[in-house]
């Protein structure tokens, strides 16, 4: 089932390395990002089995600890786990992907979403870097902004983060 414009949605996590953790391909682009995050497996993996970022927290130079988390685009809520940027950003896709696909192939696009995410790990495992042009080929596109109730908690744990990548990244 395609969305209204002809697009499907993809969620996916990306580790710290650029390998794909996790991929949930074919939902309508007409739902909102918000509902494909809580019907998502990872969404029950973190919420309710809690078998998702249950390890020890990150401790930073000025003392204070981050829990695991993941950072998720602005159509996003903020919460305990799922951090948001503070503004819109801007994403890398797949060529291929970006146009729109003839109805009669449009069933097999999450297979070659999977196939691509998969052919991504098994590249970085190789220690090939994918996308090294990924310059030539991002775009800027208008993402959503969710614009309910964020977390406060997470709120503040997204300023200490940002506060303390704004210093380690300054130059000694």
């Amino acid at each position: 089932m395609l969305g209204q414009n002809g697009y499907l949605m993809i969620q996916a996590l990306v580790d710290s390395q650029g390998k794909f953790m996790d991929v949930s391909a074919g939902w309508p682009s007409s739902m909102k990002p918000e509902f494909v995050l809580r019907q998502a497996k990872l969404f029950a993996s973190v919420e309710e089995l809690k078998e998702v970022l249950n390890g020890p927290s990150f401790g930073l130079m000025d003392g204070d600890f981050l829990p695991r988390y993941i950072l998720g685009a602005s159509c996003f809520p903020l919460l305990p786990w799922l951090f948001t940027p503070y503004v819109k950003r801007v994403r890398a896709s797949w060529g291929l992907l970006i146009q729109r696909w003839k109805d009669s192939s449009v069933e097999f696009l999450p297979f070659v979403i999977i196939t691509g995410c998969l052919l991504h790990n098994f590249l970085i495992h190789h220690g090939e870097t994918p996308l090294d042009d990924a310059a030539a080929v991002m775009k800027e596109q208008k993402i959503a902004v969710y614009y309910g109730e964020g977390n406060d908690s997470s709120q503040r744990i997204r300023d200490v983060l940002a506060l303390h990548l704004i210093r380690v990244s300054k130059p000694r």
